[in-house]
Formats: C-alpha cells, structure tokens, sequence
C-alpha cells in the first residue's frame, strides 16, 4: 500500500485503505475467483492493515444481462469469509464492527459511507453500471431507516478513472440535465466525470459538501494502481473498509 495515498481525514474508529499493484493482484479475472495464488494476496494485505482475512466480506460484482447493478446486502460476521466466499452484490451495508469489507476494483469507484453517530458503514461499487442506477438513493436510505441523519454521514472514494481519461463512443444520457456539467462530448467520444455526478447527487440527497472526499488518484494515469482501461484485464488492487472492534 502506497502511504501517501491513503486518506487522512478518517476517524480513529474507522478503517478505509486501498492497496496498490506492488502489493499483487486481488483478482484475476482470467482465472477462477478464489484461485490459492490471488487468496493468499488478499490475506497479506489484510495482514498488512491487522485485519484477518477471515474477518471480511468478500464482495462480488456480477456482470451480466440479468444484473441491475443496484442492490445491496446487509452483511454481519455470517457472512465473512470464514463461512463463505463471496457475497455477490453492488453495495454492502454493516452495522457490526470488526467485519470488514473487501472489493476489487479497477477503475471503478470503491465509495464508502459512514455514520460516525449511528456506527454504520456501507460501501458501494460505483462503476459506470451503478452510477446511472438508484443505488446511492438506496444507501442513504437504508441509513436513515436506520436512524442517521444526512447531515451527519460521511463519504470517502478512492482512486478510480476519472474524466480526463474516461471515454465512451456513446453516451444516452449525454443530454440529460442531471448530467449537465458531468460529461464532455469531445471529437473522439463522451467523458465521463463520475466522482463529480455521484457527489452532486450525494449532496442532492441531503449529505453535505464537505462530508465528501474524492480521492484525486486517476487509476488510468497512475502506474500504481490496475486499470481495465489501460489494458489491465487480470490485474485488480482492493478497497477494504471496517469499523474498528470495539466501538
């Protein structure tokens, strides 16, 4: 893990780190999921941090035609690696602290929601997919059922693309007004801002401006980290999250 880019403004009860290509592959997508070489990768970097992979969600993102990109799971100690591999959702939602959060990524936005009042934490894969879903609506639904307040949640996303790299050949929603500001049609195809379009509509719902914290990392850019864009097919680095035991 590269220390200097790691954030710094996280409370002392919270855990949010994410690893970088020297500290190996967490997924290998031309492999099997849970391949030994990849598994023991995923340990040490826990280790690294003092969290026990045994102690963490193994969070899987489907991608297929059936898939709405938009759910999320409550998720508590049953549903660790200890008992079983992998929970297959877009967003995971914890009330339990010690139990962490494990997501490989590539260019998507590992983002993290946190109630320092309520001890709660989510975290959500916001790719391009969920993005244009109703997840982040979601989310910060289920905290208010849960008692928080908007004003006092707090979210953190880490390195990912960003807009300067972040080409589609096409974009439908290029002329929508919730897109205006977001995507920049250009002469070889649309850019997508999404760090700035999920934090406008984070603020929309209520969570306030400087609760928010975007890594400035370009995952295209930085040799540091994986990117599917840049041609990295195999290679995944990881978020994890955890609300320290014992708050």
């Amino acid at each position: 893990m590269i220390a200097a880019d790691q954030f710094t403004n996280l409370p002392d009860e919270l855990l949010f780190v994410f690893s970088s290509r020297s500290d190996g592959t967490v997924l290998d997508r031309t492999q099997s999921t849970h391949k030994t070489l990849v598994a023991e990768t995923r340990r040490a970097i826990c280790k690294l941090v003092g969290v026990s992979y045994d102690d963490v969600v193994y969070q899987r993102v489907v991608y297929a035609d059936t898939s709405t990109y938009d759910v999320i799971k409550e998720v508590s100690s049953n549903d660790t690696t200890r008992f079983t591999p992998h929970v297959a959702a877009d967003g995971l939602f914890t009330r339990e602290p010690g139990v962490g959060m494990f997501l490989p990524v590539a260019d998507c936005i590992v983002t993290i929601i946190y109630d320092p009042n309520r001890h709660l934490l989510a975290q959500l894969h916001m790719g391009r997919h969920s993005t244009l879903t109703s997840i982040l609506e979601k989310a910060t639904e289920l905290f208010v059922a849960d008692g928080s307040s908007l004003e006092d949640l707090h979210v953190w996303m880490a390195p990912a693309i960003t807009k300067d790299n972040y080409k589609l050949e096409y974009f439908d929603l290029a002329d929508d007004d919730e897109w205006h500001g977001f995507v920049e049609h250009r002469g070889d195809g649309f850019y997508l801002d999404m760090q700035g379009f999920n934090k406008a509509k984070l603020v929309r719902l209520g969570v306030p401006q400087e609760n928010i914290t975007i890594s400035p990392i370009d995952t295209f850019d930085d040799q540091n980290y994986f990117s599917h864009f840049r041609g990295d097919t195999g290679g995944r680095f990881t978020g994890l999250a955890m609300m320290r035991p014992g708050q």
